[in-house]
């Protein structure tokens, strides 16, 4: 009887997964009538000598035209020394025993991100570019990796979340600005080993965070991007606890609707389930029931455990696929990726 169980749970990690990855089809990203502290363009243009932290964030939820289910991370962190650091990962959704990651590390062309004043940072593995003139409206985005590779085009077709309400606040020793496009078209390849795939665009997104400043992740950091597909509810959450000489405290969500912008406080445990990684030697959690100042409640549980990016040396972090369910402004069912350094950012 036992062996009966256990091949059903092996059948059930290779069963079809049936995420709804369907994009936004907005025109317009930003609402005019609403005031604003800074051009998203001039954010998108930023020099890395300019800011001491500035990262190019996409996380990929893609269906393939043969059905196939995946979520690819990929993260890059342009530096001043004039190199781009890229956290990239896939994860297999039909079978989440497949799961590939990698850091890389390379010099960016002529030690600079622009190119005829656009977004241009071109690496010899991985690069990023603006295929419009404001270098938003389309990009692309590649990579080659030992395991995988990708290339992809995304184009803004989601209404801009600003975090905070304003898409700037004070963290740790200064001042960071972050904005996201949550639910982005997205077009392209991905290719794991030799097999390549084709990305079926009416069910395939991209979430673009956009962040930059003086401060860089200086403690616990944990971040959490929500989707709730068939809505226009977008959630980007904070829960960090920087540590020295500028210790602080931050516990919040910024909440996209249809109608505005929402921030909302919270009260997260970390439940006992944790991970440890044989590489890093770090622990991570593994689920976070959160109780929202609403009323609201969410369970947010990684879909497996090992989902951390490590390279020695590097930022080291899980970027981790999570399903959440519970209640929230009127849904009950999403997804989200997760980003969490637990404590000591590098080893």
């Amino acid at each position: 009887m036992a062996r009966y169980f256990l091949t059903l749970a092996s059948l059930a990690a290779f069963a079809a997964a049936s995420y709804n990855f369907e994009p936004e089809h907005v025109q317009v990203i930003e609402d005019p009538n609403l005031p604003v502290q800074y051009s998203l363009q001039d954010s998108q243009l930023i020099s890395p000598l300019s800011t001491a932290f500035n990262s190019y964030w996409y996380a990929t939820f893609l269906t393939s035209t043969d059905d196939k289910q995946y979520a690819v991370l990929s993260q890059t962190i342009a530096a001043a020394n004039g190199l781009a650091v890229l956290r990239t990962s896939v994860l297999d959704l039909n079978n989440t025993e497949n799961y590939w990651q990698q850091i890389l590390s390379d010099p960016y062309h002529d030690n600079s991100t622009l190119h005829n004043g656009r977004l241009h940072i071109d690496a010899s593995t991985h690069g990023i570019v603006g295929l419009s003139n404001d270098s938003i409206s389309t990009m692309g985005i590649w990579a080659s990796a030992n395991d995988f590779a990708y290339n992809f085009t995304i184009k803004a077709t989601s209404p801009v979340l600003l975090n905070g309400g304003a898409g700037v606040f004070s963290w740790a020793d200064g001042e960071t600005r972050q904005w996201a496009l949550p639910s982005c078209e997205t077009s392209g390849e991905l290719t794991i080993g030799n097999h390549t795939l084709e990305v079926n665009t009416t069910n395939s997104l991209t979430w673009y965070d956009r962040q930059h400043g003086v401060a860089g992740v200086n403690g616990q950091f944990t971040w959490f991007g929500m989707q709730f597909p068939g809505s226009d509810i977008k959630a980007s959450m904070w829960y960090t606890d920087n540590t020295g000489l500028y210790e602080q405290h931050l516990k919040f969500i910024t909440v996209r609707k249809h109608s505005g912008v929402e921030i909302v406080g919270y009260n997260i445990t970390e439940e006992g389930a944790t991970w440890t990684s044989p590489r890093s030697n770090l622990t991570y959690p593994l689920a976070w029931p959160i109780w929202f100042d609403n009323g609201d409640f969410l369970r947010v549980e990684s879909v497996r455990d090992d989902q951390e990016i490590y390279a020695p040396g590097q930022l080291t972090a899980i970027s981790a696929f999570a399903s959440v369910k519970g209640r929230f402004f009127g849904q009950e069912v999403g997804y989200a990726l997760v980003d969490n350094v637990p404590g000591k950012g590098a080893t």
